[in-house]
């Protein structure tokens, strides 16, 4: 897993999809101002783009990521964010908890409710989560090949999303003197589907708005929870 999110890392500039982002986080800010919340915990922060906005709203944020080096983008930028388990974050600390960019598609069927009962600790009594899943048309548009290319760096995206699970694999060849340095990995993604999420022990499904970000159509379902 580690390799995996030092070689994402390392492509995110590439890959860019900033302008999209955008979008996605303005839904995000939507949803917080009804609640009149204070404290934000970003589960999965990554390169802070998304607390600098919390930041600049008057929100008191905080992040965490599993990739030293997005943690370093975000300390950057200012932010509060360090490399810390969810689990080792203090009881009752937030208002408010969320996953952003389909962070709950990287977790399997499995393991989906103990990484609620987590979130559940973290947040206050009768406190919210947000996150946003892949429906169906969002792992199909993602399903495919990328290639950029670039003066020092070659990248190649391949995905192939079956039976539930989309498997993408990263090959990335960067210039290093006069030869190419290669790095490799493969990200899985889960879908599910909003039915999973409503009958969770910890959370009750208050709300939910699909979104549209590359395409016509709904590639992502952002919900909004309520501890029980």
């Amino acid at each position: 897993m580690s390799n995996s999110l030092d070689l994402y890392a390392k492509i995110e500039p590439l890959i860019g999809f900033y302008d999209e982002y955008e979008t996605l986080y303005s839904s995000y800010l939507q949803l917080l101002y009804p609640l009149h919340v204070e404290s934000v915990l970003d589960i999965g922060c990554g390169n802070g783009k998304l607390l600098k906005l919390f930041d600049e709203n008057n929100f008191d944020s905080f992040g965490i990521d599993r990739s030293l080096e997005m943690i370093r983008r975000a300390k950057k930028l200012g932010v509060k964010a360090e490399t810390i388990e969810l689990g080792n974050i203090d009881k009752d600390s937030f208002d408010c908890a969320l996953a952003v960019g389909d962070v709950l598609n990287y977790i399997c069927d499995d393991e989906l409710d103990k990484f609620f009962d987590e979130v559940k600790l973290v947040v206050k009594d009768e406190g919210y989560f947000l996150a946003d899943i892949n429906t169906q048309v969002g792992f199909e548009v993602a399903d495919g090949v990328m290639v950029k290319e670039f003066e020092d760096k070659f990248l190649s995206i391949e995905a192939n999303y079956e039976s539930g699970i989309l498997a993408t694999d990263i090959t990335l060849f960067e210039k290093k003197n006069k030869n190419y340095e290669k790095s490799s990995g493969q990200v899985l993604q889960y879908f599910h589907a909003k039915e999973r999420f409503e009958n969770l022990k910890s959370f009750r499904l208050v709300a939910s708005s699909p979104i549209s970000m590359f395409s016509d159509e709904d590639e992502k379902l952002l919900m909004l929870f309520q501890v029980i």
